[in-house]
């Protein structure tokens, strides 16, 4: 079974030509691979600037497994996530930044 989120806004004013007061997206690329995963997973994403975000690792019910603060870099990072004792299951992997969250489907077998 596959359980797709979207999640969007619409701007309601068509007069406006760019968005004010909006957040710029600093997180793109978000990635692991191996996923599904065994033992651990190579977690990747590209940030748009130097600055501090929050990867956790969260079961289907919510409960945070897995949390690590860090110094993400302007381009391409990697953070190496091992499933230690988490049992096998869908997990949402996010990247929390002061802006925005980005989170991905993350399976461990």
């Amino acid at each position: 079974m596959t359980f797709t989120f979207s999640f969007g806004q619409q701007n309601l004013n068509a007069d406006t030509a760019t968005p004010k007061n909006e957040p710029i997206e600093s997180i793109s690329s978000l990635g692991a691979y191996p996923n599904p995963l065994t033992v651990k997973s190579k977690i990747n994403f590209t940030s748009s600037t130097s600055q501090s975000v929050v990867f956790s690792v969260k079961n289907i019910l919510g409960k945070v497994v897995y949390s690590e603060k860090l110094e993400a870099k302007t381009g391409l990072n990697s953070i190496l996530f091992n499933r230690n004792n988490s049992p096998q299951g869908m997990y949402i992997y996010s990247i929390q930044t002061d802006n925005e969250i980005v989170s991905k489907r993350l399976i461990i077998k």
